[in-house]
């Protein structure tokens, strides 16, 4: 079996290449989540799927000591977590798995602090990045060839099992390889020109499938990018503009299909009555008047149901409709103490010390910021291992690297004392 096979890849890679197992894992979650729904009654592949990276991650963490004193703040947040598990879950199943997701994603932070300490992981990672910029766009035609996964929005396009939230991964591997186009120098014609072709389709595809969150994480990431890196917006704004002209050469070859998926999604445009067709907004509304009303003031303070809002959805929406919000979320499940915490955890690692960083780390880390930030608005960052764990790595990865002091001979002045003597003294005999 394919997940089968993949978990073996896994633990080769943990056993036998160490030093790249982190790289195959982000890698690994995306082949993961490409394939599971064959496979989604079986309950040994949650295991394969939660249970064994997370002894993986923890034993590479202590392996490399890369626990340090100032982690403190995970410590507290991944105690209380499993707290809750145990004391105010809802489906213990359900919560333990999102719970799990989320501490791996989490201690993320320390791999990240760790590798951008110790190795030039932007150079390293390429290859695998390069990989996942292909294997997206070549997974997507194969699901729609084979008719793989549900349709999106109840239109004729799928995405395979890289439904909701799992596409978010996306925009996160265009925009590093974007960066890859534009800075990397030793890449060839032939790399350039694959990397530019797959960073269209990737696009097209996000286009196509109408994922506002995505559409809008790709483009102020690259806004970003352009504000931080002024030098290169030139070069930038020809490669955006080679994108949209191969979109523009080749609109009747997904024409069909983008204006059926605009037709299943008429709610984009209609912002009259948004208050009455999005979900989101309305979860907000409905949590907000639960607490209001709520005679407990200990699920305020520590949430209702740990990551189980199955019968909220049921209440208010009338299905089993989780809430996507990752802020809603977290105020649901962990309540307002838990809130404080995930704030502190943010500080901490992803606002304090950004001022040493180099300028050349910002320029890549503040965009990577942005999408997390934008993804936690709309949400499915909880729960999701597809790219949850690979934009917390990438940010702690990149804030922790430091540039390399290049050593410099010193030039030893010609002085009276060190100059060379021009009749060199010679040893008298007695």
């Amino acid at each position: 079996m394919i997940l089968i096979f993949l978990s073996l890849v896994l633990i080769g890679y943990f056993i036998f290449d160490q030093k790249n197992f982190i790289y195959a894992l982000m890698v690994f979650y995306l082949v993961f989540d490409m394939f599971d729904g064959f496979y989604k009654d079986l309950k040994v592949f949650a295991g394969i799927r939660y249970v064994l990276p997370l002894i993986m991650v923890m034993a590479y963490i202590i392996a490399n000591k890369a626990f340090k004193k100032g982690d403190w703040i995970f410590l507290i947040l991944t105690v209380y977590i499993i707290g809750l598990l145990m004391f105010n879950p809802g489906n213990f199943m359900l919560s333990a798995k999102t719970a799990f997701a989320l501490i791996i994603s989490l201690s993320m932070v320390l791999v990240g602090n760790f590798f951008g300490s110790k190795r030039d992981f932007i150079k390293e990672f390429e290859p695998y990045n390069r990989f996942m910029l292909i294997a997206i766009p070549l997974y997507l035609i194969m699901a729609n060839v084979l008719h793989i996964g549900e349709a999106v929005y109840g239109g004729s396009f799928t995405t395979g099992f890289l439904g909701t939230s799992r596409m978010y991964i996306a925009p996160i591997v265009i925009f590093i390889s974007i960066h890859y186009v534009l800075e990397s120098k030793k890449s060839s014609m032939f790399l350039r020109i694959i990397d530019i072709s797959f960073i269209t389709l990737n696009i097209i595809f996000l286009v196509v499938i109408t994922r506002r969150t995505s559409v809008g994480m790709l483009a102020f990431a690259i806004i970003a990018y352009a504000v931080l890196n002024r030098k290169i917006v030139f070069k930038l704004a020809m490669v955006v503009v080679s994108f949209l002209a191969i979109m523009v050469l080749t609109y009747p070859l997904y024409q069909e299909q983008l204006n059926a998926q605009l037709a299943e999604r008429e709610r984009i445009t209609e912002v009259d009555n948004y208050s009455e067709t999005e979900p989101r907004y309305m979860e907000t509304i409905f949590l907000y008047q639960h607490f209001k009303n709520s005679e407990d003031p200990s699920e305020l303070l520590f949430g209702i149901q740990l990551f189980d809002t199955i019968d909220f959805g049921i209440k208010n929406f009338g299905y089993g409709r989780s809430i996507h919000s990752d802020i809603n979320m977290l105020i649901y499940s962990t309540g307002l103490f838990g809130m404080l915490l995930f704030l502190i955890f943010f500080i901490h690692y992803f606002m304090i010390g950004n001022n040493k960083m180099n300028k050349e780390n910002q320029r890549i880390f503040y965009p990577l910021l942005v999408m997390l930030l934008i993804v936690l608005v709309p949400g499915r960052f909880i729960g999701t291992f597809t790219f949850a764990p690979l934009i917390i790595f990438l940010l702690c990865a990149v804030k922790a690297s430091r540039p390399k002091k290049i050593k410099r001979s010193i030039p030893v002045k010609n002085t009276l004392v060190n100059r060379p003597p021009k009749y060199p003294l010679r040893p008298i005999n007695v």
